[in-house]
């Protein structure tokens, strides 16, 4: 295909750069592909520079198209860069104006709904800017996320990961921002989209395609500018936090997209001011598939998101999302009068009302609980007994001295700190575990087994299998620390 040949980049004061040299071939294994051909011209001509040591194809790839090594690559090498000018985003959209005047409400129920009319209105223009990239979008048939799946399906293979869960949210989601968002913007536009262009399940195409392929930029921090004093500083300081924690509206980055994921990823893109580039994390064999990041995610929004996951333990961000709601099960389970079930439910809701938990979940990761405030705090209610709770419900909350331990805890609630809890903490630790191994569709048991061989089964049945034992397995890990005793002098 014809496009630009780049040479290696080269590193000068932290920066990537990239030497041009005369246009060639850019390596593309699928060359009997006419959609992917136009892509690569279409790269050419928008400017793209890509290394001559990849391949774009669907050989050898996990997913959809790929991207692999024809060379050796050395670590901190431009594979490629995208011009900012190339990205498919609101603003850089013939309908920019529009789209600007309704942001207030377009994105009242989430950052993504500008995007998606943008890439609904572009996908319906014959003539668009990105016509030879939307080309490459997958097929409905193609795309095959859990919340196109029958819900037999979802409850069959999913139930218990919290995907079903999710799947549910984004059904909900789609339908009301459809209806609330959407059609009221095409009516706006005066026969500009077309109907077949926002039909339902056109919207619902272009939320799974903006799901599984757009990114987000990082929020930048603002430099720090101020003379004044050190209180000054640390208002802003706070200022900064809380616009990093804001999300930013998604872009789709045409090339990008194309990699594919895994937690042992090597490459990442980088976000400069006039081009995103993807830069090697590590030195790159021939033959090796390039990968990127979606970030440091789980099986279960990998499985949501994208629609596939890593086998136990290759993810070392997994987690599993246990509803808080199970500590309570677990408490409730030993009461064996109903005064003492009452006294539950009275700590339960003297927790609700400090808006200490409302529909919160323990994260469970591979070395431990992660949220471990809220879970020690809750574990420490329901522990008390009747005359400690009603000295707690007194108070209104804890000592001084209490809260000043609880401060200066730095155990946390990781695996190996877990065995040196109070027997009876482990004792709902541990139950809370057996209860959510209940939930799934599958046993422990069944799905180690099922592990041997799950390279046979179909692509959607094993990723779904991957997501449920992995998480499986981390719950057996907490319930083997809160079944170790602590060792003499082990505090």
């Amino acid at each position: 295909m014809a496009a630009p040949i780049k040479r290696k980049c080269e590193v000068e004061n932290g920066e990537h750069h990239v030497e041009k040299q005369p246009k060639g071939d850019v390596a593309v294994e699928d060359k009997s592909s006419s959609t992917l051909s136009r892509f690569i011209s279409w790269c050419d001509k928008h400017n793209f520079q890509i290394s001559p040591k990849v391949t774009v194809s669907r050989i050898g790839s996990c997913a959809q198209w790929g991207m692999h090594a024809v060379e050796d690559i050395a670590e901190g090498y431009c594979i490629f860069q995208v011009p900012r000018t190339a990205l498919l985003m609101p603003a850089q959209s013939d309908i920019a104006d529009k789209v600007d005047i309704e942001s207030p409400e377009l994105t009242s129920t989430n950052q993504w709904v500008p995007l998606l009319l943008t890439l609904l209105y572009e996908s319906s223009k014959p003539d668009s800017k990105w016509s030879p990239y939307l080309a490459l979008a997958p097929d409905p048939e193609s795309i095959d996320l859990p919340m196109f799946w029958d819900q037999a399906e979802v409850d069959r293979l999913l139930r218990g990961t919290g995907v079903e869960k999710a799947v549910k949210r984004d059904l909900d989601m789609i339908e009301s921002d459809y209806n609330n968002l959407v059609l009221p913007f095409k009516q706006k536009m005066n026969g500009k989209i077309s109907d077949d262009a926002v039909s339902l399940s056109n919207f619902k195409r272009m939320v799974a395609f903006v799901m599984a392929y757009s990114f987000t930029e990082p929020a930048h921090k603002k430099l720090d500018t101020s003379e004044s004093g050190d209180e000054n500083k640390e208002e802003e300081e706070e200022e900064e936090d809380e616009d990093s924690e804001k999300l930013q509206p998604p872009m789709m980055v045409p090339m990008a997209d194309m990699l594919n994921h895994i937690t042992k990823h090597n490459a990442k893109l980088t976000f400069g001011a006039e081009a995103l580039k993807m830069v090697t994390i590590r030195a790159i064999q021939k033959g090796e598939e390039i990968f990127n990041t979606y970030g440091q995610v789980s099986n279960l929004h990998l499985m949501h998101m994208y629609g596939f996951a890593e086998r136990y333990p290759e993810n070392t961000n997994d987690v599993v999302e246990i509803p808080v709601t199970r500590l309570l099960e677990a408490a409730k389970e030993n009461c064996e009068e109903e005064s003492q079930s009452k006294l539950i439910e009275s700590k339960w809701e003297l927790l609700k009302k400090q808006d200490v938990i409302d529909d919160d979940v323990v994260v469970l990761g591979r070395d431990g609980i992660l949220n471990d405030d809220v879970c020690r705090q809750v574990l420490k209610v329901l522990c008390k007994d009747p005359s400690q709770f009603s000295e707690y419900v007194e108070k209104e909350g804890w000592s001084d001295a209490e809260s000043e331990a609880s401060d200066t805890e730095t155990n946390g609630l990781d695996l190996s700190h877990i065995p040196q809890l109070d027997p009876e903490q482990k004792v709902l630790l541990r139950r809370m575990g057996e209860l959510h191994l209940e939930d799934y569709a599958i046993s422990i048991d069944d799905a180690t087994k099922k592990m041997e061989r799950a390279n046979q089964l179909p692509l959607r049945e094993r990723y779904a299998l991957f997501t449920a034992h992995g998480q499986q397995m981390l719950i057996e890990q907490l319930i083997k620390a809160c079944s170790a005793t602590t060792c003499a002098g082990c505090s």
